[in-house]
């Protein structure tokens, strides 16, 4: 048993010791790729906004985990060399994978990337790419993989993987040092995925690949308005607003007041959580309030609709009337005196 143990421990050893020095062996090719391209940074980003998925507004595609940043050197992976990276999806579905990913040499064979609840498990979903999309200099490979159900919270690993490539021909995806992902480690396997070790490159500490992960985001209800709806120009009134998140994310809220004005975003709040608003109207007339809500991740609820009437000031009015009332009989007695003057003349 403990020759057994030795024997898994120097494996271990072995398989380590490799990685470095492929590493050391394709590091400064693969900084020499990926800062003489002529592509700006800009180039590289994309925006986080929420994308329409499957036609409809319940659920849309959001960006759920992401390491997006490098030191301009990458993890290499060819033949029987895979790498792997770890990430916890805080949704329940995942959708779509990107990568920043560059070659080196003269490499062309097809890429395959695959989700893994387990390293040395089969793949629970895959999907195969053409080799020629991934260039000299690095850039975003999208990823399209079929749709799969996960758990929240749970480990789960993406897999790189391709059947050519040598030592001098391969590709790379790019990575930043120090630990830039708190929720999973990079991953390197010399026989096909048979066994794995933790990447730690000599000088690169913890280092993280840039990629991210897309998830299926339920919108939150369309929110809730109470308040009066008949006023008078110039009070403050309070409305209370409230919307519910399916996933309980927290809620962001943005009001139009129907008078040109607006609340901007306000938050956030937790799911459920009534929050009242003040506003006040200048001008008489009927006023529609409008409240959409938005949750952590951008995804954006249909509008709320509220209807609340300023009417006429009735102030002046009142006024007269109350001044009629106190001096009846001063007005009584300006009417007998002008009376008398009339008959006199």
């Amino acid at each position: 048993m403990i020759k057994i143990l030795e024997d898994i421990d120097m494996n271990k050893k072995i398989i380590t010791i490799m990685l470095c020095i492929l590493f050391i062996y394709t590091v400064s090719s693969a900084y020499a790729k990926t800062n003489n391209c002529n592509l700006k940074q800009d180039d590289f980003n994309l925006l986080n906004n929420p994308i329409i998925k499957n036609g409809n507004l319940e659920s849309i595609e959001v960006i759920d985990q992401q390491q997006t940043t490098d030191c301009g050197y990458g993890c290499p992976f060819f033949s029987n060399l895979w790498l792997a990276q770890g990430f916890i999806p805080t949704l329940g579905t995942i959708t779509k994978v990107e990568l920043k990913l560059f070659k080196v040499g003269t490499i062309s064979s097809d890429v395959i990337l695959s989700i893994r609840s387990t390293l040395t498990e089969s793949d629970l979903t895959s999907i195969t790419i053409d080799g020629s999309l991934i260039h000299e200099y690095s850039n975003w490979i999208e990823f399209d993989i079929t749709d799969i159900a996960v758990e929240i919270g749970e480990m789960y690993y993406i897999v790189c993987r391709t059947t050519g490539g040598s030592m001098i021909n391969y590709y790379c995806c790019l990575f930043q040092t120090n630990n830039p992902y708190s929720g999973g480690e990079v991953w390197g396997s010399l026989n096909s995925g048979s066994s794995w070790e933790i990447i730690e490159y000599p000088g690169y500490p913890d280092p993280d690949g840039c990629f991210k992960s897309y998830g299926l985001d339920e919108i939150p209800n369309i929110p809730n308005v109470n308040g009066p709806n008949k006023g008078t120009p110039g009070i403050e009134y309070t409305y209370k607003v409230l919307s519910i998140d399916p996933e309980n994310h927290q809620v962001f809220f943005f009001v139009e007041w129907g008078d040109g004005t607006n609340s901007g975003w306000l938050g956030p709040y937790d799911s459920g959580e009534e929050v009242s608003i003040k506003h006040s109207w200048t001008n008489q007339g009927s006023y529609t309030i409008k409240v959409k809500a938005k949750d952590s991740y951008g995804a954006t609820s249909e509008w709320g609709i509220f209807t609340v009437v300023m009417p006429k000031n009735k102030s002046n009015n009142l006024q007269l009337f109350n001044l009629l009332e106190n001096h009846l009989y001063l007005f009584q007695t300006i009417g007998l005196l002008l009376q008398k003057i009339c008959l006199g003349s």
